[in-house]
């Protein structure tokens, strides 16, 4: 087998992969944009959290401030998927609540 270069893939199947990994684990996510340049770059990138999975991000318990992070990103980035979960969420809680909840986020 030869020797296999990330760096000369494009950056939309680099994205096509991160996404995958973020979908599996955010521990193995976070790894991956660690060991290399080209996952970290698109792992900023604000597009990438607009268009993130999250109806099959697997919720690990362990991992819960990240995931708790990970989801308030993609809900900053207009992520429709975050939006429709934090709806859905907080359906039926008064908009006093909300507001309040959202303070202490």
């Amino acid at each position: 087998m030869s020797n296999f270069n990330l760096a000369s893939l494009p950056s939309s199947l680099l994205h096509k992969i991160l996404s995958k990994v973020e979908t599996c684990h955010l521990r193995d996510f976070g790894s991956a944009r660690i060991a290399f340049s080209g996952f970290n770059q698109i792992g900023r990138e604000e597009y990438f959290y607009r268009s993130a999975d999250l109806l099959n991000l697997n919720d690990w318990i362990d991992e819960a401030k990240a995931l708790r992070t990970f989801r308030l990103r993609c809900y900053q980035a207009g992520n429709l998927e975050a939006i429709y979960l934090r709806g859905k969420y907080f359906h039926g809680i008064s908009t006093e609540s909300v507001e309040r909840i959202g303070k202490l986020v």
